[in-house]
């Protein structure tokens, strides 16, 4: 064999083996995920009502559901797949008070869950109607009222795949609160016998999110008032207001007003920690990039002997043995006059506190003052200590 077709050979070989490669992978079937349940709402439904299944698998991996079933029961019917876990399912005519298992059908198999269901008597149970819904949409945190002939008092509504608990319902009526993570889609009304989605979609609109630029102070002990800057604070999205849900403080919850989109005064609370600030609105959430230092005051007293002379000695004392409040401390002299009271002199404590001042002696009322100080960047906060008053007689 000359080279040549030695060389041909091999090529064509080479080619015959892509060609049942590729044959072989277009023949082979795409990896199919079997449709699991891990829950179905209302837990108990009535025959021939409809419920929400929830699980996985009902749209990629391995849907579209094809069909699902009870056991015993047969087969219901499949009203929509709204998302890859949940689908809506209309009940075959069940028997009463009996236990069903459901099953769920794809092309990646069948699924079915390890509980079974007790539904309930269809005498004794009314199929909700179709909702109707007002506004059209909303944000996040606004209140939607949902009217039809339910049967009995709605239990929970869902905002496409999001759970709401309503805060008002009656066999007509129900409100509710747009529940956080609601997304644009239909509104499902469920009671005790079963579900029913509304014909027509609930727009969510987004709010914008909130910012933290600055805060001031930037320390404090608890109890501090904190005034914190940024954007979206509060304002309207939509047609509807929305403002803060929540701030805290190194995840301690704090109480707080909202003075304008731009601007929040909260209150340190009493057991928070250093750490930042997070600002809550149904828009999101925002974290301060530095930490607000919650301070340890130390509480201070200062004594006060004066002398005819003018001279003024005394001691400053911290309560809990924080030293660093005692020594190097500045003190004030103060003495009372028809203005109010004036500066008589000032000095500095020694290491052990103590303190030691000549004034010029004029008769009156005199008082030492140990101002409030910040220490370790706003770690500790040495309180203010005023003294007793003494005179100098004339």
């Amino acid at each position: 064999m000359t080279l040549l077709r030695r060389h041909m050979g091999r090529r064509v070989a080479a080619v015959g083996v892509a060609v049942a490669l590729l044959v072989l992978g277009l023949a082979a079937p795409a990896y199919a995920a079997v449709p699991t349940i891990t829950s179905m709402l209302p837990t108990s439904p009535a025959p021939s009502c409809e419920a929400t299944i929830t699980g996985a698998n009902y749209q990629l991996n391995g849907g579209p559901l094809s069909t699902v079933t009870f056991t015993p029961g047969g087969a219901g019917t499949l009203v929509s797949t709204d998302a890859d876990t949940q689908a809506e399912v209309g009940l075959p005519a069940l028997a009463a008070s009996t236990p069903h298992t459901v099953h769920v059908h794809s092309t990646g198999g069948t699924g079915g869950d390890s509980a079974n269901f007790a539904f309930s008597t269809g005498a004794a149970a009314t199929c909700p109607g179709v909702p109707a819904f007002s506004p059209a949409s909303g944000t996040v945190g606004s209140t939607v009222t949902l009217t039809g002939s339910f049967g009995q008092s709605p239990t929970s509504v869902r905002f496409n795949t999001t759970l709401a608990t309503p805060s008002a319902a009656s066999a007509s009526s129900v409100t509710v609160t747009v529940p956080t993570g609601a997304t644009t889609g239909p509104i499902h009304v469920y009671t005790g016998a079963g579900q029913k989605t509304s014909t027509t979609s609930f727009t969510v609109v987004p709010v914008p999110a909130p910012t933290i630029t600055s805060f001031t102070p930037t320390f404090g002990p608890t109890g501090t008032s904190v005034k914190i800057t940024g954007t979206n604070f509060s304002g309207t999205a939509g047609g509807a207001n929305f403002t803060t849900t929540g701030v805290t403080f190194n995840n301690v919850t704090a109480t707080f007003v909202v003075n304008s989109a731009t601007q929040i005064t909260a209150t340190v609370p009493s057991t928070a920690t250093t750490g930042p600030i997070k600002v809550t609105t149904p828009g999101g959430s925002a974290t301060s990039t530095t930490n607000f230092t919650v301070s340890k005051t130390h509480s201070r007293s200062i004594t006060l002997k004066l002398k005819q002379s003018g001279k003024a000695s005394g001691v400053v004392s911290v309560g809990d043995g924080f030293t660093a409040c005692t020594a190097s401390v500045p003190v004030k002299i103060q003495r009372k006059s028809s203005g109010g009271w004036k500066g008589a002199g000032s000095t500095t404590t020694s290491a052990t506190g103590s303190y030691s001042k000549k004034t010029k002696g004029k008769p009156g009322k005199y008082r030492a003052i140990a101002p409030k100080v910040d220490l370790n960047n706003g770690v500790d906060v040495c309180v203010k200590a005023k003294s007793a008053t003494r005179t100098i007689k004339k």
